[in-house]
């Protein structure tokens, strides 16, 4: 290496050193804002009566910090207390200024612990070196009564006693109004140290017993602080309303909302129970085994009075297949139904079935059930409120509201907005007790409201004639679950069931009209038994279902009640997409909506 090139090297990596050394000098401590500490700390308290005899307490916090001389605090944070044994204290904040009584910008903050944060500083200018802040604020109701003395006492930290900054020099003047240096009872006392320590401290009065007084303290580490503690006749002060207990605010609101939530939820059950129940007793109070169906009772309507709502749409269509309207032909995964006679249908509700089924109205139209069609579903989703519409034409139901639930409901909701309003004194005080009856009264109140609105809804009941239509079909329930003997010398004490050429009962017709009312039920299983042993005694199969199989009869209408129910249902919608040639993954295509964050 050439001696020139050697001192380019050299010239090189002394600008280097240049160049890093103020990036080696900046301090580590640069980013903790809590790096400083207190020049001197200095207070003055007065402690007052107002006219009420409430204690008031003014204040004037002194606080010269020392700041480093590079970019890292806009000022300091001062946290007040806002509550004192179970009551707040009415901070307000007068003002803060600096040292030359100029107003400084200052954020309220939000409250932790019952601490208010005041964020005082400018955050788009840092502060370095000897820097003055002047806090006035007030507050009220910072006298207690302790529990263990008949006495007023003013017990108060001077300083916050979580501060991570020390303090070189604290000195604090406790004054008092008029009246109150004459209640003192005895010395007051000064603690010093970290929380939970009790070395004493001095203070020193300036005018006798009455105050004012003085206490200084030198070289202050972070996390300590001085308290003091003057105790004062019972009664000197008058209480805070949020520490005056009372029964009627704070203990009578718990039961009554209680009760008025359990009111309300119990009332509306008991009561729509009831009016059910009424419904039922209107009618003769008999029930007689019947063997047949009147026209004007299809399943539909049969189901709205009494049955298994869910399974209304698959008798119905069953009921048409019987009737010879239609007929259900067994094969692949679902029945097919075929239209035969558009013109037989027994009952208006029939007729709106058989529409619903078949988009044409033509005979030898056939219906896939197999195929997804959405149309179709939607129009059987339809045939219930048709019945129910009809029900109610037909006199057989009516709509009325639960007078019992609603007034029961209604009592409980009053409950609990009377416990509301009971504890709502304790409430405007701020007594911690009032508070959280008043909350769990509000929390009440709510509760009963969704019982109460609920209550408020029409509901079906059964009239006189659809009460004794309801008993009419229990006795169709009873002839269904009747031994065959009997059933067959009940045909044959009736002149009405219908007859052969011969004279003899046409037993095949009449069970398979019973049965659409059999799966109504839930007996079609039992009653496809019985229809089975009449097929092969007669040595016949049913015209209306192409596919039947003898003894597997019963098994084979309970599966079909399902394929049926299936019907109603619309079908999921398939992706044309394929995935390209893996076959598809993950979400199965089309975009991919929505999402968390912000």
């Amino acid at each position: 290496m050439t001696a020139r090139l050697r001192l380019r090297l050299i010239a090189l990596l002394g600008a280097l050193a240049l160049l890093g050394a103020p990036v080696l000098a900046a301090p580590a401590a640069h980013a903790d804002a809590d790096d400083f500490s207190y020049a001197s700390w200095d207070a003055t308290y007065l402690l007052s009566r107002d006219a009420d005899g409430r204690a008031t307490l003014a204040v004037t916090e002194t606080l010269v910090a020392d700041f480093p001389e590079y970019d890292q605090n806009h000022g300091i944070i001062r946290g007040l207390p806002t509550w004192y044994e179970g009551s707040p204290l009415g901070l307000h904040v007068v003002s803060i200024t600096d040292g030359d009584g100029h107003d400084l910008r200052y954020d309220d903050g939000e409250t932790v612990d019952g601490v208010r944060q005041l964020k005082i500083g400018d955050p788009d200018r840092y502060v370095h070196g000897r820097t003055t802040y002047r806090i006035q604020y007030t507050m009220r109701d910072v006298v207690h009564s302790p529990t263990d003395r008949a006495i007023d006492e003013w017990y108060w930290n001077l300083l916050p006693l979580v501060s991570q900054q020390p303090i070189a020099h604290f000195s604090a003047e406790l004054s008092f109004g008029p009246g109150l240096g004459a209640a003192m009872i005895g010395a007051p006392s000064c603690y010093s140290g970290a929380a939970g320590d009790t070395t004493p401290c001095t203070l020193v009065s300036d005018g006798g017993s009455g105050g004012p007084f003085r206490v200084t303290k030198d070289d202050i580490p972070a996390a300590s602080g001085v308290t003091v503690a003057f105790p004062l006749k019972a009664g000197t002060f008058t209480p805070a309303p949020a520490r005056q207990p009372d029964p009627v605010t704070d203990a009578v609101p718990y039961p009554l909302a209680g009760a008025g939530a359990l009111l309300a939820i119990v009332g509306p059950i008991v009561g729509v129970a009831l009016l059910r129940r009424a419904g039922r007793r209107r009618g003769r109070g008999i029930v007689v085994a019947q063997y047949d169906v009147p026209d004007a009772l299809p399943p539909l309507l049969a189901a709205q009075i009494e049955g298994r709502a869910g399974v209304a749409v698959p008798a119905e269509i069953v009921h048409l297949a019987v009737r010879k309207t239609i007929r259900i032909v067994e094969g692949g995964r679902k029945p097919s139904l075929e239209l035969l006679d558009p013109a037989i249908a027994p009952d208006p509700l029939d007729a709106d079935a058989q529409r619903a089924l078949f988009a044409r109205d033509r005979a030898g139209v056939v219906l896939h059930l197999d195929e997804p069609n959405d149309a179709l579903a939607g129009r059987l989703r339809a045939l219930p409120k048709t019945a129910h519409d009809a029900a109610i034409a037909r006199g057989l139901l009516e709509r009325r509201r639960p007078t019992l639930a609603i007034v029961l409901s209604a009592i409980g909701l009053g409950a609990g907005l009377m416990a509301a309003a009971l504890a709502l004194p304790g409430l405007l005080v701020a007594r911690p007790a009032a508070i959280a009856a008043f909350v769990v009264a509000v929390i009440a109140s709510a509760i009963a409201l969704i019982p109460f609105l609920a209550a408020l809804r029409r509901r079906d009941v059964l009239t006189p004639q659809g009460a004794e239509t309801r008993e009419y079909l229990l006795g169709v329930r009873e002839y269904i679950r009747l031994a065959e003997a009997d059933r067959i010398r009940m045909l044959q004490s009736y002149s009405g069931a219908e007859r052969r050429a011969d004279g003899s009962v046409d037993v095949i017709v009449l069970y398979e009209r019973l049965l659409p009312y059999a799966m109504l039920f839930g007996l079609e299983r039992e009653w496809g038994q019985v229809l089975s042993v009449q097929y092969a005694h007669d040595d016949v199969a049913p015209a209306w279902y192409l596919g039947y199989s003898g003894e597997s009869f019963g098994s084979s209408l309970s599966g079909m009640n399902s394929s049926l129910s299936a019907t109603s249902t619309p079908s999921s919608s398939s992706s044309s997409s394929s995935g390209s040639f893996g076959g598809g993954s993950s979400g199965g295509g089309g975009g991919g909506g929505s999402s968390g964050g912000w």
